[in-house]
């Protein structure tokens, strides 16, 4: 991919009138996020420079900074897709009608199934632990508040009980599922994960025979 190319095809600039991004450019953005994805998962924002990047992947320096301004851009896109994952499994949670308690295992086992096919989703949440990234925390807070009034739900249903630990167990929840997608990543092994977050609910919900049914039967 020359750079060129890139510049002549445009980029999506919102509103400032100029011409949206086009489908080359737009692979390219992509490919650099997956490159990037890859790296940052597996040895973190620190230890993932722009010439490791460009090192695995095809693009050029000059095309890179088009897309990018810098290493902390790549990584704050990465966060507002992990952001808008969450959002669109909480809505579909929600849409289906179903209580608390089961919402709260179908948001987690759809957010596993992605972070374990998606490299950008992954690096997402893996990020939004780094303290070294601006906009980390408040993506993980904005997490933990999406998920915490549907945890409050299931213990005021009466599905669930843990009055005490109420305002703990979604940060708890969505704490282990972080640990868990990590260990997959830095093992290289993501096909693990939503076995692995499987086990983290089972943990949560017991492992009697209606525990373990109702965490294999629910799914967006």
């Amino acid at each position: 991919m020359n750079n060129h190319t890139d510049r002549s095809e445009g980029i999506d600039h919102g509103k400032t009138g100029r011409p949206p991004m086009q489908p080359r450019a737009k692979i390219t953005r992509e490919a650099i996020l997956e490159m990037s994805a890859t790296l940052f998962s597996r040895t973190g924002y620190a230890g993932t420079s722009i010439n490791d990047i460009l090192a695995i992947s095809e693009t050029t320096k000059g095309a890179l900074y088009f897309h990018f301004s810098k290493k902390e851009s790549i990584a704050s896109e990465m966060l507002r897709r992990w952001s808008a994952a969450i959002s669109e499994t909480v809505e579909k949670a929600a849409a289906t009608g179903q209580p608390a308690d089961r919402q709260v295992i179908m948001i987690y086992r759809e957010l596993a199934r992605r972070t374990q096919t998606e490299a950008i989703t992954r690096a997402g949440l893996i990020l939004s632990v780094d303290k070294s990234l601006s906009d980390a925390c408040a993506t993980y807070e904005s997490w933990t508040d999406a998920i915490t009034p549907i945890v409050v739900d299931s213990i005021r249903s009466g599905a669930l009980d843990c009055a005490e630990s109420m305002s703990r167990l979604a940060d708890t929840l969505c704490a282990g599922f972080v640990g868990a997608v990590q260990v997959a990543a830095s093992l290289d092994e993501n096909h693990t994960i939503t076995r692995r977050v499987d086990d983290l609910l089972l943990m949560w919900r017991g492992t009697d025979p209606a525990a373990v049914r109702m965490v294999e039967g629910a799914s967006l």
